[in-house]
């Protein structure tokens, strides 16, 4: 008869919160998707396009695994197309400290990151390279990393 009881308490303060929580919370925003991600919202709300520049094609090694791995990467940011040439031509004026740099995140990452599915920590790692490498935070909006193949041995 004591659990009946108890039981039922139960019940009811479990009915109680779910009735009070549905009245008393705001209703889930909803998301709209966009078409595509070929752009990006300006403050004042038009979409500011953004275009691929090329800024590195790189083979670095890494050895923290034990065991010695070669990359084969391609590296491209996305930039505003009023920023595309002065992208451009920084890129191939400062292409060996991009290769530099490149080179050095690939060789100090963690095996755990070179092998997330998106590369989120190598493409921060690298945003933030790029970012002291042409001296302007805003030129490059986003890295990707359209290729990275692993070679070496038992891979």
């Amino acid at each position: 008869m004591q659990i009946g009881i108890i039981a039922g308490l139960m019940l009811l303060e479990g009915a109680v919160v779910y009735f009070v929580t549905r009245s008393v919370g705001a209703a889930p925003a909803v998301a709209e998707a966009s078409e595509g991600n070929s752009g990006e919202d300006s403050p004042d709300n038009t979409v500011i396009e953004l275009v691929e520049v090329e800024l590195a094609e790189s083979r670095p090694s890494n050895k923290r695994t034990g065991r010695l791995v070669t990359y084969h990467l391609r590296v491209s940011g996305l930039v505003t197309a009023e920023d595309q040439e002065r992208a451009k031509k920084l890129a191939e004026a400062r292409k060996a400290r991009i290769l530099d740099r490149v080179n050095y995140v690939v060789r100090s990452a963690e095996p755990r990151e070179l092998n997330e599915p998106g590369l989120e920590t190598l493409k921060r790692r690298l945003l933030k390279e790029f970012q002291l490498i042409f001296e302007d935070e805003k030129l490059i909006r986003q890295v990707l990393i359209p290729e990275l193949l692993q070679s070496g041995p038992g891979v």
